[in-house]
């Protein structure tokens, strides 16, 4: 099995998109890629631009031979819309074409995801090979063994912000989990799908250090740290992935436990963390853009929220 990340906060923008290949097999979890409307009350940088220009030129290399697309849940940076969007580095093109889409059920979403799942299905569905409600089941694909996670809280336990589901792909003895957006995670619900899927490789989504103080505190911050360390004491992954919302801060570091061993998307490919968003302030500072690129964002973003 290959997975290879093709977008993530240490690549420049917001995604958790990577691409597996299982002997030809290929599925791309998450396709998709936004970058904040706002930060620092700046919009997005020139840098953070280009960053996600190059990651639909990665998603879009060879996309021919994806034959299945899953999606976690209806946050934009989860999955790629069919309108033109500046924010997602979009031309309105339709990437579910002749795919097979195991999708989060949208019926079970909050209201906003509810909206964009189903216009997403609207517009993409009449051209894939099939569009399907992932949430709990499992699938053999050959000798491919698929298993999808009930849904998993966008966080904690009644969060505003939804629900996700992760996915177990199995092959040969060797096991991926991949569990997004649970933010450290902050659920028992998490760590049970870890446990039942037993991942040689877990890619999980981080704690949001860069709302520690704001949104999240003390308390759950040990939490999410504790929540982490069981499943990863428990289930004993040979490699640990850790991202996404983690990386938005420049100290995501103090959001990690440190008896862990752990990778970045990017470190796991050998390179340095690229946090743009992080630093989009000192960006602006440094290079400041000519008044007229501000004309990309003056009208109202689409894609206001994550």
């Amino acid at each position: 099995m290959k997975i290879v990340p093709l977008g993530e906060e240490s690549f420049g923008i917001r995604s958790m998109c990577v691409k597996v290949d299982v002997e030809g097999t290929i599925f791309i979890l998450d396709p998709g890629a936004s970058l904040a409307p706002r930060r620092f009350g700046l919009p997005p940088h020139p840098l953070e631009i280009d960053a996600i220009k190059k990651f639909r030129e990665r998603l879009y290399n060879d996309f021919k031979e994806v034959e299945y697309l899953f999606i976690s849940h209806y946050h934009r940076d989860h999955f790629t819309p069919v309108y033109k969007s500046v924010y997602m580095g979009t031309e309105g093109e339709n990437i579910y074409k002749k795919k097979k889409v195991l999708v989060k059920n949208y019926n079970n979403a909050n209201y906003s995801q509810k909206v964009r799942g189903y216009m997403l299905e609207k517009d993409a569905k009449s051209t894939s090979s099939d569009w399907i409600f992932a949430d709990g089941k499992s699938f053999k694909i050959g000798d491919i063994s698929i298993k999808v996670s009930d849904p998993i809280p966008h966080g904690k336990e009644g969060s505003k912000t939804g629900f996700i589901i992760g996915i177990s792909i199995k092959h040969k003895g060797f096991s991926l989990t991949y569990i997004p957006d649970v933010q450290g995670p902050l659920t028992k619900k998490a760590v049970k799908f870890a446990k039942e899927t037993k991942p040689d490789m877990l890619i999980i989504g981080g704690f949001p250090y860069y709302l520690f103080g704001y949104v999240f505190n003390e308390e759950d911050l040990e939490l999410s740290k504790k929540l982490l360390t069981e499943i990863i004491v428990e289930t004993k992954p040979e490699t640990t992935v850790i991202g996404h919302h983690l990386l938005r801060s420049k100290d995501w570091v103090n959001a990690v436990p440190e008896n862990i061993s752990f990778k970045t998307y990017a470190s796991l490919l050998g390179m340095e963390e690229r946090l743009l968003e992080a630093r989009r302030k000192e960006l602006y500072e440094k290079e400041k853009p000519p008044p007229e690129y501000f004309e990309l964002f003056k009208k109202k973003a689409k894609d206001e929220e994550d």
